[in-house]
């Protein structure tokens, strides 16, 4: 086997979720495929880009990543892609910008601006300390890993009372695992719970990476529903059938026409998402049906 042969071959072996390791029948067939048909390094590099670990549906870019990847089978060529780890949108970095600086202003004045300063209760040393701690870290994700890491070990190094302390201290400590995870759709969502966890009290808690897509149906209903529009997209397409929405028009238009290469692609695009789709029934709770490829 030729070295390409077998980096295709193994992209498979942790594409990301639990049980994709032991290659089922549907992953040889793909596998075949690319043994019977001459691929282009383009088409390669797109396959590469599909949602695996690294590029998952608990990202904040993770459609439109998606997105772009079927623009890339259409349009026959590669780019860079949205939705990959520590991908953190403009927005969601302005808003961590004002939450942090809010905290900090709170911790140190009694006041401060900010969604999160109104829920950390009766200013207290305990609270502030908790509440400047939170507030340097949040400002810390904008500023790259090693100031963030610097932060986190300070602040575990040096917080006095028990509120701070839980936040920070321990790679598993709340704001510890918010602060590196800042990629996942749930940061804003997280932060506000910790800051109200350090107004009433309560045990901080945070959620994210696939624990996150438990509470995807209520905190973003779009994320999941979408993903599976797009997959039943796909399976028409591959089985040659009329786009029946607009949606599904849309997707067959970007992937564009039904050649060898795009037929491998789009299929093993669908094989991916199917893999994340059936992972999701279990998280869920949910049995859907699926297209088999063979």
């Amino acid at each position: 086997m030729k070295v390409a042969e077998r980096r295709i071959a193994e992209w498979w072996e942790a594409p990301g979720i639990d049980g994709r390791e032991a290659f089922d029948e549907e992953i040889l067939y793909l596998n075949s495929l690319s043994e019977e048909i001459s691929l282009p390094r383009w088409a390669i590099l797109v396959r590469d880009r599909m949602p695996r670990w690294g590029f998952e549906p608990c990202a904040h870019r993770f459609l439109e990543g998606l997105e772009q990847v079927l623009a890339m089978i259409g349009a026959g060529r590669v780019w860079p892609r949205f939705g990959g780890c520590g991908d953190i949108p403009f927005s969601v970095q302005r808003n961590l910008l004002r939450l942090g600086t809010g905290l900090v202003q709170w911790a140190d004045h009694g006041n401060g601006s900010g969604p999160l300063v109104g829920a950390l209760g009766t200013h207290t040393p305990e609270r502030a300390e908790a509440a400047r701690a939170m507030g340097e870290v949040v400002l810390g994700i904008g500023q790259g890993a090693a100031a963030l890491d610097a932060t986190l070990d300070r602040w575990a190094d040096k917080a006095q009372f028990p509120p701070a302390r839980t936040l920070v201290d321990g790679e598993e400590a709340p704001l510890s695992v918010v602060a590196q995870h800042p990629c996942a759709y749930t940061l804003l969502w997280n932060l506000d719970r910790l800051a109200h966890s350090i107004g009433n009290g309560e045990p901080p808690s945070a959620l994210v990476c696939i624990p996150s897509l438990r509470i995807a149906p209520k905190l973003d209903p779009e994320r999941i529903s979408t993903l599976r529009d797009i997959g039943e997209a796909l399976a028409q397409w591959i089985q040659k059938g009329p786009p029946r929405n607009s949606l599904e028009e849309r997707v067959h238009a970007m992937v564009g026409p039904r050649d060898d290469v795009r037929r491998w692609l789009v299929a093993s695009l669908y094989k991916t998402l199917k893999l994340w789709q059936v992972h999701l029934d279990t998280v869920l709770g949910e049995e859907h049906p699926y297209l088999s490829l063979i």
